[in-house]
């Protein structure tokens, strides 16, 4: 028989029992929930982010989004800091028929643009979005306005903010709470994470694209640019050449001037000879012819006989001096030379500039100081040294002073080449030995004399040269090569 007491026991253990399977209910689904939302997450992390298609990732986000929450409205709007601007990739709607995909408008005071600005998941209904717009947080609403439920959470990975995404409900029955959008606001922090997967991975991509481009221009570029080194120095080497030619003719015309001297002198001598020859025979044919009148035509032999030897002696040695200067300008042969005797036959070769100037030069050398050197390069050294002296260093009729010093050291000859001309400032000394540069562009200078006394230095005779100038204190040069 049931008491009282019986039945107030029964309908206990029947609420507790009813209770209980709730609680289990509850942790089931909790379970169940659990179990989708690290599925869901693991399926965000596995995506395919190899083909960099952004237009399929978001469509698979919103695959697994579903899985875990109703969302057959959503969106996914991209946030730019440089121009504070909104730009949907993704949009999904059951109701909004406008095509917003693609579309871009700046931050203003809209739903989406308070989420991004207040950097917070945010639960609303169309109560909360009055109550908000009257407090002046937003303005308006863009797009569909009679949605019952709306959910907004920022897409943030690593403190930089990518967007949001948005989920919306129409139906009455859905209405959203604070455990969907705990869930929306975890999941959009793992979509953070995945884009800046996909974006870094395309930015690795198109920057190694930009650097295999920019190889193969710089291949072209490099190969453009050894034609043209290739072609400067061919033409390079034609205008030392033309150079050295012209420094040759230039000889050729010292030859001819200085040698007409000495030979005219002859000329006029044996003229002379000539005339009193004609006079004392015809007295010897007329049986007029005194002792007196022969003994004087016996001077005047003797006289021009001395004239004739002095001035040939002289065209001989011209002729010899000359002579070895133009084969050596114009060969690169290796021969001992006596360094004072051969720099006095350059200079000699230079005569006929350096005459119509008031330059002196002096050479300090020890008379017994022999070398075994390219000769040729010696004399293109000295003659370009002294020409550029006598074109830039001083101004027409000014007199002026080269003094040229040649020594040994050790196992070294030291050259110490200066003038007391006008000397130059520190940005003509920089391009100083640079081919094609000088201060006469337009009076005929070429601008290789120096780039070619460099290299003759250099290459010729196995050298150093260096070159120090202050302006209206001269230019001074300091070469040095091995005896060897």
């Amino acid at each position: 028989m049931s008491t009282p007491e019986n039945s107030a026991t029964s309908k206990l253990n029947a609420l507790n029992s009813q209770q209980y399977i709730l609680q289990l209910e509850q942790e089931l689904a909790d379970r169940k929930r659990s179990e989708k939302l690290h599925h869901a997450l693991f399926k965000i992390a596995s995506i395919d982010y190899n083909n960099n298609n952004l237009d399929s990732f978001y469509q698979n986000v919103h695959n697994i989004i579903a899985e875990l929450v109703y969302s057959k409205n959503f969106f996914i709007a991209l946030y730019s800091e440089e121009d504070f601007s909104l730009t949907i990739p993704y949009f999904i709607d059951e109701k909004d028929e406008h095509d917003l995909v693609g579309r871009k408008w700046l931050m203003g005071k809209g739903v989406s643009s308070y989420v991004i600005r207040t950097r917070k998941a945010q639960l609303l209904d169309i109560t909360q979005i009055n109550k908000l717009i009257a407090r002046g947080e937003i303005e308006e609403v863009i797009g569909s306005t009679d949605f019952t439920s709306w959910m907004g959470a920022p897409m943030i990975s690593a403190n930089f903010l990518h967007g949001l995404i948005v989920i919306q409900s129409y139906d009455k029955d859905i209405i959203y709470n604070k455990d969907d959008l705990l869930l929306l606001n975890f999941v959009a922090q793992h979509v953070a994470n995945a884009i800046d997967t996909v974006v870094n991975s395309q930015q690795r991509k198109e920057s190694q694209l930009k650097m295999a481009k920019q190889h193969r221009l710089l291949e072209q570029k490099n190969r453009d640019l050894n034609r043209a080194i290739k072609q400067l120095n061919i033409t390079q080497e034609e205008l030392i050449q033309k150079e050295k030619m012209a420094s040759l003719g230039g000889l050729v015309a010292g030859i001819a001037h200085e040698i007409n001297t000495p030979l005219g002198i002859c000329v006029t001598g044996v003229s002379h000879l000539q005339e009193e020859y004609k006079i004392v025979k015809r007295s010897v044919d007329n049986k007029s012819i005194t002792e007196l009148q022969l003994m004087n035509f016996f001077e005047d032999i003797e006289e021009v006989l001395t004239i004739l030897a002095t001035n040939t002696q002289r065209s001989a040695s011209l002729v010899n001096s000359f002579k070895q200067v133009a084969v050596d300008q114009s060969s690169n042969e290796v021969r001992n030379i006596n360094v004072l005797q051969y720099i006095d036959e350059i200079i000699l070769s230079l005569r006929p500039t350096l005459k119509k100037t008031q330059i002196t030069i002096d050479v300090e050398c020890d008379s017994t100081l022999s070398v075994n050197v390219n000769a040729g390069a010696i004399s293109q050294i000295f003659s370009n040294l002294i020409l550029n002296s006598v074109n830039h260093a001083f101004a027409k009729g000014a007199k002026g002073r080269v003094l040229i010093e040649v020594y040994k050291k050790k196992e070294s000859i030291i050259i110490r080449y200066r003038d007391d001309g006008i000397g130059i400032d520190d940005e003509a000394l920089k391009l100083l030995f640079e081919p094609f540069y000088t201060t006469k562009r337009g009076e005929g200078g070429s601008g290789l004399g120096t780039h070619l006394v460099y290299n003759l230095v250099i290459s010729a005779i196995k050298g150093k040269i260096t070159v120090k100038s202050q302006v209206g204190k001269g230019l001074a040069y300091l070469i040095k090569f091995p005896m060897a």
